[in-house]
């Protein structure tokens, strides 16, 4: 029997790169993580001698997308090494192995996801604007005024 936790935040990094299947509920995403918790003292990091932050805790999770928009974007932009924070829903289950023997699993099931801009440098690549402008010119002048602000 399944269960599941709601909106939990993540924070992690891909070690897979996103693969799409096609599974009976419709396509998917699928891509495993990792998640590190950082050692602190007195409510600060805790560095190396390189000045890196030392690690206390290290958790791989597997991550699943069936919303078809987001796991388009997510295999069209994300790979093995990026950083992200996300929510999703845990959902916990059991699976049988090959020897016959019944296992725990979990995965994560994301609502939504984004690059991790503590991680390093993030492009975004923006629509173009003709579209703005446009719905602009059908607005009285006090509502372009109000939307400009």
């Amino acid at each position: 029997m399944a269960t599941t936790k709601e909106n939990i935040p993540l924070k992690g990094r891909l070690v897979t790169n996103p693969e799409r299947l096609e599974h009976a509920n419709g396509p998917k995403i699928r891509f495993r993580f990792v998640e590190e918790d950082y050692k602190r003292e007195n409510g600060q990091l805790v560095r190396d001698e390189n000045g890196y932050p030392v690690v206390s805790n290290i958790a791989f999770h597997d991550a699943v997308v069936w919303h078809e928009p987001l796991a388009e974007r997510i295999a069209s932009t994300l790979r093995s090494g990026d950083a992200f924070v996300a929510t999703g829903d845990l959902r916990f289950s059991t699976y049988e192995d090959k020897d016959g023997n019944t296992r725990p699993s979990h995965e994560f099931a994301l609502r939504a996801i984004g690059a991790d801009l503590a991680s390093g440098r993030v492009v975004i690549d923006r629509a173009p604007k003709a579209a703005t402008a446009a719905a602009e010119q059908q607005l009285a002048p006090e509502q372009t005024r109000h939307l400009a602000r």
